[in-house]
């Protein structure tokens, strides 16, 4: 009996961990996806007028960075510029996308707001009448806070923090948009024979020039590349279905995928049923999504943890995005 009771007990064990294998099976793909902006413009919005407000205040700052323990001082590298880099960006992005009919960046003079013989105050018709515009966005505070732990030759963070004023000609009220990052530069992305000053005013270029368009996208609807999992396998349907997928052929992975959510096994019906999501969601059928989702969870909801967080993840997902798409309905034009 002793060794019929090991052998059951291997046996018992080889199914547990065959069950959880499935997790070992999870692949990334990207797709694109459009992503609403924090503003529903009316169709009367056309004309954006950009204006950086920030050299007045920053004119007389150094740039200064962490260079391991020490602060140093970098003379070259100049805060103006920056900042009309970050809305030279912003202006590119508006224009590339195509949103507005007409992009006016005034980068930093402000004499197209304020005559020589104004006090600075302007009404809000004045303000749009004189940019000839229908919504105006100011870069009003920038910031770079740039640590080099270790010089140039590792890791460096530079902490951002930056505010926009937006004022919108249909609306009487006016916002404020703080927008923060860390953005983390490795030693590969400078060329090894740039010279320490270099490498900081290249790390301040491009983050400057990032947060331009980032923002942006915060602005208007965009398209943008995000990742979604989905689970492989060695079964020929499943490869296949895989093939499709990743040709965005998503009907007939789905077909695939459909019928083998039937599969005896229950790692690959659980397995199918993710999958189906994923297919659901290319196909603009987000409840679906959610109902085949609750069917892989119910599948393997024993002895799976990483997958049912990745079920349970994947349906907040969706739950945000359909209020996304919600909001997308009111921004969406067709020009």
């Amino acid at each position: 009996m002793k060794p019929a009771r090991t052998l059951l007990t291997l046996l018992v064990f080889a199914l547990n961990l065959t069950s959880c294998l499935i997790i070992d099976s999870a692949r990334t793909t990207q797709i694109e996806i459009m992503k609403p902006g924090v503003f529903n413009l009316p169709d009367e919005i056309n004309t954006v007028a950009i204006i950086n407000r920030t050299p007045y205040q920053l004119d007389s700052v150094p740039f200064q960075y962490m260079n391991g323990t020490k602060i140093e001082t970098d003379t070259l590298v100049k805060y103006r510029t920056l900042t009309n880099n970050c809305v030279d960006a912003l202006s590119g992005f508006f224009g590339k996308e195509g949103y507005f009919s007409k992009v006016n960046n005034y980068r930093d003079s402000l004499s197209v707001i304020y005559s020589s013989n104004e006090t600075g105050t302007i009404t809000p018709e004045e303000l749009f009448q004189k940019t000839k515009s229908d919504i105006c966005i100011f870069l009003d505070r920038f910031n770079f806070n740039v640590v080099a732990m270790y010089g140039f030759n590792d890791v460096v963070a530079n902490g951002a923090s930056l505010s926009w004023g937006i004022a919108i000609k249909t609306d009487t009220l006016s916002y404020l948009y703080n927008q923060m990052d860390t953005l983390i530069y490795e030693a590969s992305d400078f060329p090894l024979i740039l010279s320490d000053h270099a490498k900081l005013n290249l790390l301040a270029t491009n983050s400057a020039e990032y947060l331009g368009r980032s923002f942006g996208s915060k602005i208007i609807p965009t398209w943008l590349t995000v990742e979604r999992l989905y689970y492989k396998s060695h079964n020929q349907n499943m490869l296949l279905a895989e093939k499709y997928a990743l040709n965005n052929e998503w009907l007939k992975a789905a077909e695939i995928w459909n019928k083998q959510t039937k599969n005896k096994n229950p790692k690959m019906a659980a397995k199918a049923s993710y999958n189906m999501a994923l297919a659901c969601e290319m196909e603009g059928k987000l409840d679906a999504a959610i109902d085949w989702l609750v069917q892989s969870y119910s599948i393997l909801k024993e002895n799976n943890e990483e997958h049912k967080e990745n079920c349970q993840r994947y349906i907040a997902v969706l739950a945000t995005r359909k209020k996304e798409i919600e909001k997308l309905a009111h921004q969406v034009r067709n020009n």
